[in-house]
């Protein structure tokens, strides 16, 4: 799947904004916008196996970079680790509106700044550079029912965000920036890896590859 526009596939995935009914709007305590981006599709191959079972989610995706120079592939989070933090697989974890209902969102990506957010620090993530013609592969999963992961935090101004009760189904999407690397992401080296800087720079450089939604067909309470 080469190249894959995951905002123009419409027969494989569902379109960013979503476009069903029951998710609240983010002034009503629901997720922030997520505009899509202007970045040119990425000469990349991508492919995500979703596996859902009663208690956990797991995606195995595969991504192959067939341009002619590096692509950073933001997938790496950042999670608590003692006194401090550590780059992990553990997605990101959101939500959108589906056509049969909401559906779970797992990734691995670069978020905007949430509208009226100011934080003297930008959060961070984690990712490497893929050099031309290498592949990378990675395994992330998540417990069931999930709980919401979002670098910029669960209240921004309108209450807190919490993921729906009864999602139908779920999907994986991974954010892939093409050379040259913004500055603005400011990658910096770690034990772990690289890290980057979430906002609008890094958001408007990536472009997100997206797997079909799998239906959950049990959900735990």
């Amino acid at each position: 799947m080469r190249g894959l526009r995951c905002s123009t596939v419409a027969a494989l995935v569902v379109v960013l904004s979503g476009c069903g009914s029951g998710l609240p709007g983010f002034e009503d305590g629901g997720e922030p916008p997520d505009p899509s981006s202007p970045a040119t599709a990425p000469k990349v191959d991508f492919s995500a196996d979703i596996q859902t079972e009663a208690k956990s989610v797991s995606a195995t995706y595969t991504v192959t970079n067939n341009e002619s120079s590096e692509v950073f592939v933001a997938d790496r989070t950042l999670v608590p680790s003692g006194a401090g933090t550590k780059l992990s697989t553990a997605p990101y974890v959101t939500a959108e509106s589906g056509e049969d209902g909401p559906v779970l969102v797992l990734s691995h990506r670069v978020f905007p700044w949430p509208p009226g957010v100011n934080l003297a620090v930008a959060p961070t993530g984690g990712g490497q550079l893929l050099a031309p013609g290498k592949t990378l592969t990675v395994e992330t999963s998540v417990d069931l029912p999930a709980t919401r992961n979002q670098p910029f935090g669960d209240d921004l101004g309108h209450g807190k965000i919490t993921l729906p009760k009864e999602p139908v189904a779920v999907r994986f999407c991974l954010g892939v920036v093409a050379s040259p690397i913004p500055p603005a992401m400011r990658l910096e080296e770690t034990d772990g890896g690289l890290t980057f800087a979430h906002g609008n720079a890094g958001h408007d450089a990536q472009h997100l590859l997206c797997s079909a939604s799998k239906s959950l067909a049990t959900y735990p309470a």
